[in-house]
């Protein structure tokens, strides 16, 4: 059977965790923290060489990255497909998905540290965030009218993108700027309250909640907050 590492408050594990529930892949859950200093486990590095979080373990060896993971997962076990039928169509999901990682969640992961530790962040950061947010905003909808999924009329990997890494925009949005950088996004309200309808999303909501505190005593631990 294989193995995921990592933690279930992390967004990026959750992202082939979910990719497995959805498809009905029977896994192995093993619960690993990541971090510097003089308590971190350099064994990690062996599954995953920055030492991030997921690796993912299979017989043949550990595969870190969850792109990466994504695309094992999808070959290995096809069944339940998360992608369309056309190169196209998957060429979109990846689109999508890609947009949604590096213009959302890459650039309000900058204020993370801020959110975790109470502190207020550089105004001139800040800024940055707030203007690159909104103007992927403003994009969004050229890419998705979230009609019925985030792409076509099948649950994909773009679904996954989308709801594991905007509520984190959503989250620095109305802590830092005071509003939520998505609310104006045609369609996209709507469809997040489907998303969340869905047992497997549930689940890993479920699991994230039950896992925070012990991921915020390993940053407490780690790092004084």
């Amino acid at each position: 059977m294989i193995k995921l590492h990592g933690f279930s408050a992390s967004n990026y594990y959750n992202v082939p965790k979910l990719a497995l529930l959805e498809k009905g892949v029977a896994f192995e859950e093993v619960e690993s923290y990541t971090g510097v200093g003089p308590k971190y486990k350099p064994e990690y590095l062996d599954k995953s060489p920055l030492g991030k979080v997921p690796a993912l373990e299979t017989d043949e060896g550990f595969i870190s990255e969850s792109r990466a993971i994504l695309e094992y997962i999808e070959r290995a076990y096809p069944q339940h497909s998360l992608l369309p039928a056309t190169p196209f169509g998957i060429a979109k999901v990846q689109e999508l998905s890609q947009f949604i990682e590096l213009y959302f969640e890459l650039v309000a992961r900058r204020l993370i540290p801020n959110l975790l530790s109470g502190t207020e962040p550089n105004p001139a950061v800040l800024k940055e965030v707030e203007d690159k947010l909104y103007k992927a905003a403003a994009a969004l909808s050229k890419l998705s009218s979230f009609e019925q999924f985030a792409y076509g009329d099948q649950f994909t990997l773009a679904d996954i993108a989308v709801i594991l890494n905007l509520p984190v925009v959503r989250r620095v949005g109305l802590k830092f700027l005071g509003k939520d950088p998505l609310s104006e996004i045609p369609g996209l309200d709507a469809y997040c309250v489907r998303m969340e309808e869905r047992p497997h999303v549930q689940q890993i909501r479920a699991d994230a909640k039950t896992n925070q505190p012990n991921f915020m005593a390993h940053l407490k631990a780690l790092y004084g907050f």
